[in-house]
């Protein structure tokens, strides 16, 4: 299996800022590089950066695309002209795809690891690193960085920690991989090898 796994803005676009002069780009890259050490044991990563450089939309798709993953995440913070704004959400692109499924697993981890952070859903729309990738993809919003509270929790090392865990965690699940690296096996699977192992 193989992931690719997006750390939205980066460079010349530095995406929204916390109220305490955090830069999205700064945080979702420390994040990612924590989801592709979780994974890395498990199935070849692709990160569509590894530093602060600016990175196209094409250009993301295309390592995607070119790279043949069987899966993209797109890591973000969200920000509102309402200070109050809070909470995490998932986006799919539009119409009923893999990328359903994909989002229902990230959002079942990351409703577990953070049962108190509001929950906001997961919604569709048209953007490009959702529409032009040729695997199930979503996009992430952590939190609102606009928000002075949340942003503040967000910025914890606790925090980004356990939000890499569900990341990674979200994304064995949707390939069927255990944390020790196996394939999940069917109920039939497993008879299978019960049998198998009886001689029977």
């Amino acid at each position: 299996m193989k992931v690719c796994i997006d750390a939205g803005h980066g460079g010349s676009d530095s995406g929204c800022r916390s109220p305490f002069g955090d830069f999205e780009s700064h945080y979702v890259l420390e994040v990612a590089k924590l989801v592709e050490r979780t994974l890395e044991p498990y199935m070849e990563v692709l990160m569509t950066r590894e530093d602060d450089t600016f990175v196209s939309l094409r250009e993301r798709c295309r390592v995607a695309n070119d790279g043949n993953c069987d899966l993209y995440v797109s890591l973000h913070t969200n920000s509102a002209v309402r200070k109050s704004a809070q909470g995490y959400e998932i986006y799919t692109s539009k119409g009923a795809t893999r990328a359903d499924e994909l989002a229902l697993k990230l959002a079942s981890r990351h409703i577990e690891s953070f049962p108190a952070q509001i929950n906001r859903g997961i919604k569709e729309a048209n953007f490009y690193v959702l529409s032009k990738t040729n695997c199930p993809a979503a996009l992430i919003e952590f939190g609102f960085f606009s928000n002075s509270a949340e942003a503040t929790w967000l910025m914890l090392d606790e925090t980004k920690a356990r939000l890499a865990e569900a990341v990674a965690s979200g994304v064995l699940d949707f390939c069927g991989v255990t944390q020790t690296g196996e394939p999940r096996l069917t109920v039939e699977e497993r008879l299978d090898r019960i049998e198998d192992h009886l001689n029977i």
